[in-house]
């Protein structure tokens, strides 16, 4: 899947965005979808809607030369971990698999 792609899913399964024709939708008017998956600055963002919906994260880091883990923690015990080549793509994924969706 495609970074456009898992950024308009964060958009909408994460952040609780209308999406519409790739656009989020606040207030009738629209806005372009951050780059959630590329910037660390859109993924932390996503890290703190996560909060709100009460998950904790638990690490973030290298995990070997290329690649990255992203771990969130639910209070009911559940442990969710992705890894990718990015940190930003890590946590996207982490925080997807949080609503179901596998990437």
């Amino acid at each position: 899947m495609d970074n456009r792609k898992i950024d308009r899913l964060i958009a909408e399964k994460i952040m609780g965005f209308e999406v519409r024709n790739g656009q989020r939708v606040e207030d009738g008017k629209r806005f372009g979808i951050p780059s959630y998956s590329q910037k660390i600055e859109c993924a932390w963002q996503v890290v703190e809607k996560l909060k709100v919906k009460g998950y904790w994260l638990y690490g973030l880091g290298f995990v070997s030369d290329e690649d990255y883990s992203c771990s969130f923690y639910q209070g009911s015990g559940q442990m969710i971990t992705e890894y990718d080549k990015s940190a930003p793509l890590a946590i996207c994924k982490a925080a997807l698999k949080t609503v179901g969706v596998e990437v």
